[in-house]
């Protein structure tokens, strides 16, 4: 076969091919591409800070946390508790600084109408800020302080 010959046999190809799929996959791959960063830098990631230690009273929780939170925390908001296991939705009442310690004490209340029942293990976390992945990234090598 000769030169031109394998020439015009090659653009009839090209002619016969539309590209429509693989113009239509790389379409949805910068699609796809393009959603994924938008996620990246916008996606709200919540950070939750835990209690040191949670002691259990007649109708709410006193929750002790490390003074870095006190900047994140406020009355009214909402906290998580874990009670032998189940979860229970629960508000920040009150704050205060121990003052030989510098930890946080926040009273806790459940935010059901039945107080829990007296539990044996009891947790307490509250979410301190959303960051987005790209934030979470940039802590994780060093590029941003907390």
């Amino acid at each position: 076969m000769t030169g031109p010959i394998a020439f015009a046999r090659t653009l009839r190809a090209l002619d016969a091919d539309s590209f429509r799929i693989s113009n239509l996959v790389l379409l949805l791959a910068i699609a796809l591409l393009a959603g994924w960063i938008w996620w990246l830098f916008e996606a709200g990631v919540p950070q939750y800070e835990d209690a040191i230690d949670v002691r259990v009273e007649t109708n709410r929780f006193v929750a002790t946390f490390p003074a870095r939170v006190l900047e994140h925390v406020r009355p009214g908001q909402s906290a998580t508790l874990k009670l032998d296991g189940a979860v229970v939705p629960a508000k920040l009442s009150a704050l205060a600084i121990d003052a030989a310690s510098g930890q946080v004490q926040a009273i806790l209340l459940p935010a059901t109408e039945q107080p829990p029942p007296g539990a044996a293990n009891a947790a307490a976390s509250v979410e301190v800020e959303r960051v987005s992945p790209v934030t979470l990234l940039r802590r994780a090598i060093g590029g941003a302080n907390r």
